[in-house]
């Protein structure tokens, strides 16, 4: 089946006669790449599963701000990444600096330098242009530019493809979006400079490359989507050690985000839970855990239970986990957000009242813990109808920027803010929640709703006008 990433740029291509861009033009504006990038995540959202653990999104977020930040001294595009529901390891990147990471990725990552390599490659095919530059290759594809042809493309080829008219040699043509040998060797150089710049250590991206590097074809096909759509010959593998080897003899991971070991696990094994079966897991754990005891084991076990809204076993085991596991809050965190799941909201705010807030701390990882903690106290201040406590706590939430991906975090703001009365407000933030999840017209209807209760004098009012003109 043809890959996600092809499919992608399919659409990619598909979007262009839609927009009207003339074929004769090499390389397409950067607002037209913009428009084009969120014409495609409308099509994502009913095609895919976005996993929006705060912390998990968060940390990518985090990652990707420092590598914009500090390893690019210049960047036409806002970056944005988001985290697929996918066990398979793959990342792509499509117009306009949105970026998508399989969750799988977390299966196979052992430091978050590894996780800063993935996203700064993915990084450089869209700074150096790569998807742009495909276009002077595709004057002959025509392809319709229908919702179901989109659609088509998404699933595959084959019989739906033939359904909605999508020809072979159209299909067969779409083979030349695919990223060069040259452009694969661009964006690795681009991405060893944006994140050896941003402070991670190099040694990260060979570690990374290098494992993939010793999968079998058969593995590929099942497991690791990235390297179909990006190979990994040796000489691509060689070069990239001799950039690291000219750049530094350091091997010790970097890892500026996740300065605890602790953390760094947590996050990948909550992403592993939230990728699978939880009844898969449940089991697997399970009998693991009838060979020999591990305390990590309880804890995975406990997040598959919840996950499968078992939550007085998932309790016993997170339990379980806290005893043996070092005195961190964030796991306190974790056993918290199982009462919360539970309904049990009391004893949810009792235990997070127990942990300490971070948000001026220095260290990243700190950060995103705290933004989790004020999330779940936001949340259960309205279930329990503290409304007033749970709009404080969104609007601080908002002022980081970090959850501005996140459609949820919108939707429970503009809840409390119903309740609050401020129906201005109210509609912006469901259609920021709409926008997000890809229903671009019933966005509008909300922002336009906005409009008729906010006063043309709030700064909200010009910002709801532009995102009415953006989505036009």
């Amino acid at each position: 089946m043809k890959s996600l990433v092809l499919k992608l740029l399919t659409i990619f291509v598909a979007f262009q006669l839609f927009l009207n861009i003339p074929f004769g033009y090499p390389l397409i504006s950067l607002q037209e790449e913009e428009k084009i990038g969120k014409e495609i995540i409308k099509e994502l959202n009913s095609q895919v599963e976005f996993i929006q653990d705060i912390e998990l999104v968060a940390y990518i977020n985090t990652i990707g701000h420092i590598l914009k930040i500090k390893g690019l001294d210049f960047s036409p595009f806002n970056f944005r990444f988001f985290l697929i529901k996918d066990d398979t390891f793959n990342a792509f990147s499509i117009p306009g600096g949105y970026i998508f990471l399989n969750s799988g990725i977390f299966n196979s990552i052992k430091s978050e330098d590894e996780l800063a390599a993935i996203m700064a490659h993915e990084m450089g095919h869209n700074i150096c242009r790569h998807i742009a530059r495909r276009f002077e290759k595709m004057k002959r594809l025509q392809i319709a530019t229908t919702a179901a042809t989109i659609a088509a493309l998404l699933l595959g080829g084959g019989k739906v493809g033939e359904a909605v008219g999508i020809t072979s040699s159209a299909l067969a043509q779409t083979k030349l979006l695919a990223y060069s040998r040259a452009d694969e060797e661009e964006a690795d150089r681009t991405g060893f400079q944006i994140l050896t710049k941003a402070g991670y250590n190099p040694w990260g991206m060979v570690n990374i490359m290098e494992r993939l590097s010793k999968q079998s074809n058969f593995a590929i096909e099942l497991n690791y989507r990235y390297l179909i759509d990006h190979p990994l010959p040796p000489e691509r593998l060689n070069y990239i050690t001799i950039l690291a080897e000219n750049y530094t003899t350091n091997k010790t991971p970097a890892n500026i985000v996740c300065h605890e070991k602790e953390y760094f696990k947590r996050l990948c094994i909550k992403a592993q839970v939230l990728s699978k079966d939880p009844t898969d897991l449940v089991i697997k754990y399970r009998e693991e855990l009838n060979i020999k005891d591990d305390p990590w084991k309880h804890y995975a076990l406990a997040l598959a239970l919840s996950q499968e809204r078992f939550f007085k076993d998932a309790l016993i085991e997170m339990k379980k986990a806290l005893s043996e596991l070092p005195a961190k809050p964030y796991f306190i965190l974790d056993l918290a957000e199982i009462y919360f799941r539970s309904g049990n909201y009391s004893k949810a705010l009792s235990v997070l009242e127990k942990i300490k807030s971070h948000s001026d701390s220095k260290y990243w990882y700190k950060k995103i813990y705290n933004l989790k903690l004020k999330y779940l106290k936001a949340r259960i201040f309205t279930e329990i109808g503290d409304t007033y406590k749970a709009y404080t706590l969104f609007n601080e939430l908002k002022n980081s920027n970090i959850l501005n991906t996140d459609p949820y975090f919108y939707f429970y703001f503009g809840r409390t803010a119903s309740e609050m009365n401020k129906l201005g407000e109210a509609h912006f933030y469901f259609g920021k929640y709409y926008e997000l999840k890809g229903d671009y017209k019933t966005a509008i209807y909300h922002y336009k709703k906005a409009l008729s209760f906010l006063s043309k004098t709030d700064k909200m009012y010009k910002e709801v006008q532009k995102n009415l003109k953006n989505l036009k």
